[in-house]
């Protein structure tokens, strides 16, 4: 008998009546678990409302039905509320792994017979046709290529929550004239206290999305573009970006998030990071010299991040925020006009084992070739982050707070599903492949991957509290990023990167995620 799929779903509608236990919620085809990780042993799982030592013969699950594993699962909180209420959960925009989503089967039904995925895919679409909010046609600046950049440059690489901050701080104080900033979240008030002294007298531009309140905040979104407009007065230049979630706008080009985190100083430098201008994400800590902050690292993010200086890559993504800035400023609501915040994500708090080393900045001066890669431009991030992982001949390490493949009824995913499958055809030809996800890389999302193709027993690890989006090659290129690895985050969301072509650099990079891979990261993770 096979066990594919199809098959163990043949099983489990011949065997129904076996697995429809009191307090069973849902059956599907899937893998075992055991001790925490999962196995390559194809399974029929039972999500259950919980999970009990001592039952009655009559209320057990069968161990193995037909020869195939019964794995038995817990349900959590939300995967409780997805199975009992689809559309009610659907409901709470719960549009990422971060925000609370759970991974969808298509071959999950419940006793009833209800299919979650299918149900949660219902809704969404006529969710999306109910908005009203239109949808305007991504363009991007005239005449501003994305393509390589190979000439004499400066660039400054730091990771959190080594030293992040003690990198980005002097950076921003050391503007001149003018700030033009692109954001997902920036409500950390030590950087608006710095930027507010910095900016006096010249000018900030910002483009920034609305998200729900981040755990970590010391103010909302709204609360510091308030405080920024009051310090900085006329020099403070701002919209709203257009999502299609976002209360601040009437109209979307960004489905889910305008995710990028770029600033770009007089014209000439520019941050890019994988993090946002929170507290999680920017700690006002240097746990090299502390043993105070070391401990507080434990509770921040693992972040990328590269200050480059070099005028013409600078030009190109500040003519790509100041085109968003154009476009946004003419479909932002009046603020007595907006809709209520985001429902806030339902997340618990984590801890990062011990770090064993906290990583120095380091800085780079040569001629290196660096490519600017932007979403949702066509083929930019995907078709380049595909190729470079193709080239990948000894090493692939690859960092990510999730992958998450789609859901059901996403058809236009297909640039995602491409570099999910470019990293298993690596994994194939024995390139060595090292993955390291954050908790929110749910056992489900992991199954996901596996049934694709990805050796997820081997070459998988969960890291508490990554936020990285980064990938090292052969010790030879680097991708500092912040694309999250879903079909959105690749392909349709605005997002910014850079490609590194230097040794150096991947070196730098490689080491932290060596350090990470052997210290932080383990073989445990989170259930559904």
């Amino acid at each position: 008998m096979g066990t594919g799929a199809t098959d163990l779903s043949s099983v489990i509608d011949r065997h129904m009546q076996e697995l429809a236990k009191p307090g069973a919620l849902s059956v599907r085809p899937g893998y075992k678990v055991k001790n925490d990780w999962l196995t390559d042993m194809r399974s029929i799982v039972v999500t259950v409302e919980h999970k009990v030592a001592h039952l009655s013969q009559d209320q057990m699950l069968p161990s193995h039905v037909d020869g195939v594993p019964v794995d038995v699962r817990q349900a959590t909180p939300e995967k409780r509320k997805e199975l009992a209420n689809p559309t009610g959960f659907a409901s709470d925009l719960r549009l990422a792994p971060d925000l609370g989503a759970v991974p969808h089967f298509p071959e999950e039904r419940t006793l009833s017979g209800v299919r979650p995925a299918a149900t949660a895919s219902a809704h969404a679409a006529l969710a999306r046709a109910a908005a009203g909010k239109p949808k305007l046609d991504y363009t991007p600046p005239d005449r501003v290529p994305l393509d390589p950049v190979e000439a004499d440059a400066t660039i400054h690489i730091s990771a959190s929550p080594d030293s992040g901050w003690i990198m980005l701080k002097p950076f921003l104080k050391a503007t001149a004239k003018s700030l033009t900033v692109g954001l997902y979240d920036f409500t950390s008030v030590h950087i608006e206290a710095v930027i507010g002294e910095a900016l006096a007298g010249k000018l900030l531009t910002l483009v920034l999305d609305h998200p729900a309140k981040d755990p970590t905040a010391d103010e909302t979104d709204v609360q510091t573009v308030a405080e920024l407009r009051t310090a900085l007065g006329n020099g403070f230049d701002q919209a709203w970006a257009l999502t299609r979630p976002d209360p601040e706008a009437d109209a979307w080009i960004f489905p889910t998030a305008y995710h990028i985190k770029v600033a770009v100083r007089d014209h000439t430098s520019f941050w890019l990071s994988s993090g946002n201008w929170n507290n999680f994400n920017q700690p006002d800590i240097d746990p090299a010299s502390s043993a105070t902050d070391a401990d507080a690292a434990r509770h921040c993010a693992r972040d990328w991040h590269v200050i480059v200086e070099q005028a013409q890559l600078a030009n190109v993504f500040e003519q790509y925020i100041l085109h968003d800035k154009a476009i946004a400023t003419a479909h932002n609501l009046p603020p007595a006009s907006a809709g209520p915040p985001l429902p806030p994500p339902v997340l618990g708090s984590t801890e990062t084992a011990p770090f064993q080393r906290f990583f120095d900045p380091a800085t780079i001066t040569g001629t290196m070739k660096i490519s600017p890669l932007l979403t949702p431009d066509p083929g930019v991030y995907a078709g380049t982050v595909k190729d470079l992982i193709a080239s990948a001949n000894e090493s692939l390490y690859m960092q990510f707070q999730y992958i998450a493949l789609p859901g059901a009824g996403v058809t236009d995913a297909q640039g995602f599903i491409d570099l999910v499958q470019a990293v298993i055809d690596r994994q194939e030809a024995r390139v060595d492949v090292k993955i390291i996800m954050s908790e929110f890389e749910k056992v489900g999302y992991l199954e996901q991957l596996q049934t694709m193709g990805l050796d997820v027993v081997n070459n998988v690890k969960i890291q508490n509290n990554v936020h990285n989006k980064g990938i090292v090659v052969d010790g030879e290129a680097v991708l500092v990023s912040s694309q999250n690895w879903s079909t959105d985050g690749t392909l349709y969301n605005r997002d910014a990167g850079v490609i590194i072509y230097s040794r150096d650099a991947a070196a730098y990079f490689q080491e932290i995620f060596l350090h990470d891979w052997e210290n932080l990261a383990v073989r445990k993770a989170p259930p559904d």
